[in-house]
């Protein structure tokens, strides 16, 4: 199996701590051969040695790309894919995924998703991360609408080739340091499935990456409404969800959590 994997990561010790954890965890899958791309931002800012990455990604390909200036993680990813189709056709892959800088994986993940692949034929794939992810063989596919929605994160949704080819590219619009925040993950994770034969979800923690913290819901709200609303009328459960949102931004607004601006997407 080969399988592309994009990361954006923002120059500073904390961050290359994490990130030399993910490369570590790569490290030592044999099962999937793996091209690992890395967009380094404000590179300006610390003092690195990019051979000691290499060093620890010594049985699969890494490629290291840097950028001055920090860019929002929309943009940022779609760079990356240009950049990778500077040098491949995606087709020469068999998957492609988004890991965060600081997410992992445990060892063993990437043999079970191997099985789960053989097995189910899957073209779309997500399961749960946590701070303490499980090692767990099999479990039933409970992929559902809701569950899209509140799982599909670029940590923990992987796609087939053929599905991403269909989307490629996220809409710069929304994500973290864009103009609407969040919902970039979202906005590609629904597209893919639309495009999808057979989503697989996997309902237990099986990716490494820090607890999301409660602040988050509301942190990213505009993004995620802004997404659900431009799906709506995509299929009866997308317009179920995007009608729950606003019923939750309500809560929010009275709670003064967020403002009535984030109800309008900015373009």
């Amino acid at each position: 199996m080969k399988t592309l994997l994009l990361t954006t990561c923002i120059c500073s010790v904390e961050n290359f701590k994490d990130l030399r954890r993910l490369i570590i965890s790569l490290n030592k899958v044999d099962s999937v051969f793996f091209t690992h791309y890395i967009l380094l931002q404000d590179v300006d800012n610390v003092d690195f040695d990019e051979s000691e990455f290499m060093t620890l990604a010594v049985n699969y390909k890494l490629v290291i790309e840097r950028s001055s200036s920090i860019i929002s993680l929309s943009k940022a990813r779609n760079l990356l894919i240009g950049m990778v189709k500077e040098s491949y056709t995606l087709d020469e892959f068999d998957f492609i995924s988004f890991p965060d800088d600081d997410c992992w994986y445990p060892d063993g993940f990437w043999n079970n998703f191997v099985n789960i692949e053989k097995e189910y034929s899957v073209d779309l794939f997500y399961t749960d991360f946590s701070s303490t992810p499980a090692l767990i063989d099999f479990l039933p596919n409970q992929h559902n609408t809701s569950n899209l929605i509140r799982y599909a994160s670029s940590n923990t949704t992987i796609y087939k080739s053929e599905v991403f080819s269909k989307v490629v590219f996220f809409d710069e619009d929304y994500g973290v340091g864009a103009k609407n925040n969040g919902g970039e993950d979202l906005d590609f994770a629904i597209r893919a499935s639309l495009e999808s034969n057979n989503p697989y979800f996997v309902n237990s923690p099986l990716i490494g990456h820090r607890n999301p913290l409660p602040e988050f819901r509301y942190k990213y709200f505009k993004g995620s409404f802004g997404i659900l609303k431009k799906h709506k009328f995509k299929t009866k459960s997308l317009f179920y969800h995007f009608a729950r949102k606003f019923l939750i931004g309500i809560v929010f607004l009275f709670n003064r959590k967020i403002k009535f601006s984030d109800f309008k997407v900015t373009s």
